[in-house]
């Protein structure tokens, strides 16, 4: 079985991300903080203008928040960390599945095959040496 390893994303996207995130919920945030006047046109206006001041305020404020958990979650943060699966932990490399070659302290013990003739170093009885091919 191939052991996948997860997709990261790279720091400077995830930064980026949260910079924009939180940009647009401090822009909520100053919204909240309108006159009456402007107050009184925007409502005049639709979508997300038509807002009371109190939802700016509490919108802007989930969007720092979600900001601040995206560059939380860039330097390392987890906050799902063994819930939805098991802990993470330090990434090492799977087991082999073959078995170590034997050592020199378990020698394997090898035994010729039973038809087999003993080994020596001697010429057969009755075969001559050969020689060299006459002209």
């Amino acid at each position: 079985m191939v052991r996948m390893m997860g997709m990261r994303v790279p720091v400077w996207l995830t930064l980026g991300v949260a910079l924009l995130v939180c940009v647009f919920g401090a822009y909520r945030i100053r919204l909240a903080f309108r006159s009456d006047a402007e107050d009184q046109r925007a409502r005049e206006r639709k979508g997300l203008y038509a807002m009371g001041r109190r939802t700016h305020f509490l919108v802007g404020l989930i969007y720092l928040l979600l900001g601040g958990a995206l560059v939380a979650t860039s330097f390392g943060w987890n906050p799902f960390a063994g819930v939805l699966g098991p802990r993470e932990s330090l990434r090492t490399e799977p087991p082999t599945t073959m078995k170590a070659a034997p050592t020199a302290g378990s020698a394997a013990t090898m035994s010729p095959a039973p038809s087999a003739a003993p080994a020596t170093t001697e010429p057969r009885a009755g075969s001559a040496e050969p020689t060299a091919p006459s002209k």
